[in-house]
């Protein structure tokens, strides 16, 4: 039986990324959309042709089966936690909350309630990224040592209030933003971290808010360092202030080096995405090697863009690969439960970051 799906959210990242995704998936539909503007709310769901409109998340949640979650941060727990009670399935968006603790607690009680949950951690799923996971668990590196990550990108780049900063809404600011995306990716790719530290950057003034209010503005760029078991180190560069210069304003680098060999990989947002490849015995510098048929199945491959849509929008993958999965009654990864344990990565980063960059052992 297909199942009655609900959006929580109707922003531009929503009508982009969750409805094209839903719009024809065999296992469910789209019947119910909810927001705080109602006039927004009537206008996105007669664009979507989505039944029922609502002001109010848990009239939604009385109607469906399963539940995204795109809403505001500061929303993301509350939601979550009438999701869970209702017994719909959700994919939320991150940070699960705002805070570890509650993160914790809200991945454990879906847990027992046996929901199919998911965090969107967009990265994983795009080619260059999975052919580099593949690459690591075949063994072309050996060992992992050390690797560093760069996520460079330019929209807060000008001064003014932007909700990203203010922790009262998000959190955290390019930490939990881009940063918890970059520490998702070194644990999937090398493992599980027990050490975490990081510096930070405010470079620009991002007060006051729309209703003249000051707030603490949260940082605009960090460093970050993790540590794992095996005595692999990752360095992690997340910056919203680097003029990427690409039409998407932002650039993603790695290169992760082991005992056998390196791993390069560079996605430009605009025409590149490749991974390179240097071995053990090999001189001169990292070679090409070709991204898999498999693995770049049916996604267009000259723009970038074009490859994120084909993926998102029309593979089994993320959004449509949870409602298979929740339709099938079974888990996916990542859920809440790695959604809950970034964010403790996160806060932890932050803890760090004032205290002067200390490491900061995770359990």
């Amino acid at each position: 039986m297909a199942l009655n799906v609900g959006v929580v959210g109707t922003s531009w990242w929503a009508d982009a990324m969750y409805l094209p995704a839903l719009a024809d998936h065999p296992a469910g539909r789209v019947t119910d959309v909810c927001g705080r503007d109602p006039e927004r709310t009537r206008v996105f769901a007669g664009q979507w042709g989505i039944e029922r409109a609502h002001v109010d998340h848990r009239d939604l949640l009385e109607r469906v089966d399963a539940v995204v979650i795109a809403s505001t941060n500061d929303s993301h727990a509350p939601i979550a936690r009438d999701a869970i009670a209702a017994g719909v399935h959700l994919l939320l968006e991150k940070p699960v909350a705002l805070d570890a603790a509650d993160a914790m607690e809200i991945a454990a009680a879906a847990d027992t309630a046996g929901l199919t949950t998911m965090v969107p951690f967009t990265y994983r799923w795009m080619p260059a990224n999975r052919f580099v996971k593949q690459l690591i668990e075949d063994g072309a590196i050996g060992t992992p040592h050390h690797a560093n990550l760069r996520y460079y990108a330019g929209f807060a780049s000008e001064p003014g209030y932007s909700w990203r900063f203010d922790p009262e809404v998000a959190g955290s600011g390019i930490i939990g933003d881009l940063g918890s995306h970059w520490i998702h990716m070194a644990r999937w790719w090398l493992g599980e971290a027990t050490g975490i530290s990081a510096h930070t950057g405010h470079h620009l003034p991002r007060g006051p808010r729309p209703d003249g209010t000051a707030f603490p503005a949260a940082e605009d760029s960090a460093l970050i360092t993790l540590r794992f078991p095996t005595g692999a180190l990752a360095s992690l560069h997340v910056t919203s202030v680097a003029r990427a210069g690409t039409s998407f304003d932002q650039t993603h680098h790695a290169e992760i080096h082991g005992s056998e060999g390196t791993i390069v990989t560079t996605t430009d947002w605009d025409e590149t995405q490749e991974v390179l490849v240097l071995r053990a015995g090999e001189s001169g510098p990292p070679r090409p090697l070709p991204i898999p048929d498999e693995i770049w199945g049916a996604a267009r491959r000259d723009r970038v863009v074009d490859t994120y849509h084909d993926v998102f929008r029309g593979s089994e993958a993320m959004t449509r690969e949870w409602l298979t999965a929740a339709a099938a009654g079974r888990p996916v990864q990542p859920d809440l439960g790695e959604g809950a344990r970034v964010q403790q990565l996160v806060d932890a980063a932050v803890l760090s970051s004032a205290d002067g960059g200390r490491m900061v052992d995770i359990g």
